[in-house]
């Protein structure tokens, strides 16, 4: 129950990261927007941005599920963060690849998660998969 608890707490606060970057990104705030970005990804995972995009798209989940050991949630979190990351390389026209690295490793992440997670299946993700297939990654 404590860990039932834990999570819950954990996602709400999750959600309310989001909803800062979703304002960030609204107003504009390119730079703090990259900043929430890399804080969140520090306190929810315990990685570097980096360092995840730095990973071989080939070994991406086996690194984040073995060798990191990231809980299904935490590799919700991530894929959420990194489909921001991409937003936020698109939004400052920088390389395209910057911004395709990013969205192919939250692709790759989710896809991972609605074949194989205990997460309930969610919308968001949904949605966020379908724009995902539609960019050519």
């Amino acid at each position: 129950m404590l860990k039932r608890d834990y999570l819950v707490k954990q996602f709400e606060e999750f959600g309310k990261v989001m909803a800062i970057l979703l304002g960030l990104k609204k107003e504009r705030h390119f730079s703090e927007l990259s900043d929430t970005i890399e804080e969140a990804l520090k306190k929810y995972t315990s990685l570097e941005i980096k360092y995840v995009e730095s990973i071989d798209n080939e070994n991406l989940i086996e690194t984040l599920t073995h060798e990191k050991k990231l809980s299904d949630e935490q590799l919700k979190m991530l894929a959420d963060l990194m489909y921001e990351k991409g937003e936020y390389y698109v939004s400052v026209n920088s390389t395209e690849e910057a911004s395709t690295n990013c969205f192919k490793k939250a692709h790759l992440i989710y896809l991972f998660l609605k074949e194989n997670a205990t997460l309930n299946y969610s919308l968001d993700m949904h949605y966020k998969l379908e724009i995902l297939e539609k960019i050519e990654l």
